[in-house]
C-alpha cells in the first residue's frame, strides 16, 4: 500500500471501557443464590445438628443396654429400643410387627443383612428357655449399630 494512502486513513478509535455497572444479569442471579444460601444455611446447620444429636442420642441408648441382664430383659430391651426409634420416625406399622416377619422387616431395611445374627430379635422372644453366648450379644449389638446408622436411627 502507498505511504501516502495509509496516512490518509483515519484511524478507528478505540471502543469505550466496559463499565462495570450495572452488572450482567448472570452476576445478579449469583448474588441472588449467595443471599438465599446465606439465609438458609443456619436453618439447615440447626437441622443437621438436631440429626445428629438424635443419632448420638439413639446409639448412646443401645450402649446403655445393661449387658448384665438375663437374656430375654435383654432381648427385650434391644427390641423395643428399635421399635421406639422407628416410632419416632412415624414407621407405627413397623412397631406391631413380630417373628420372621419383624426379622424380614429389619434385614430389608439395610444392605447385606446378616439375618443369622438378627434371628434372636425374630423368634428367641417366644421360646421357654433362651441361651445367647456372649459373642452372640455382641454380634447382635455390633450388627443393631450397623443398622442404626445406615437408616439414619
Amino acid at each position: 500500500m502507498n505511504e501516502t494512502l495509509q496516512g490518509l486513513l483515519i484511524q478507528p478509535s478505540p471502543p469505550p471501557p466496559v463499565p462495570w455497572w450495572p452488572l450482567a444479569p448472570g452476576w445478579w442471579m449469583v448474588a441472588a443464590a449467595l443471599v438465599v444460601m446465606l439465609l438458609l444455611m443456619p436453618w439447615l446447620i440447626r437441622i443437621v445438628r438436631r440429626h445428629n444429636l438424635s443419632q448420638q442420642k439413639s446409639r448412646a441408648a443401645l450402649e446403655v443396654i445393661d449387658d448384665q441382664l438375663p437374656d430375654r430383659e435383654w432381648l427385650t430391651a434391644m427390641n423395643s429400643l428399635i421399635k421406639r426409634l422407628l416410632k419416632r420416625q412415624g414407621q407405627e406399622a413397623a412397631t406391631r410387627l413380630h417373628g420372621e416377619v419383624w426379622l424380614d422387616y429389619l434385614c430389608r431395611r439395610y444392605p447385606k443383612p446378616q439375618r443369622t445374627v438378627l434371628q434372636p430379635l425374630g423368634s428367641a422372644l417366644y421360646r421357654p428357655a433362651i441361651k445367647l453366648t456372649g459373642a452372640q450379644r455382641h454380634a447382635l449389638k455390633r450388627e443393631m449399630t450397623r443398622w442404626m446408622r445406615h437408616n439414619h436411627v
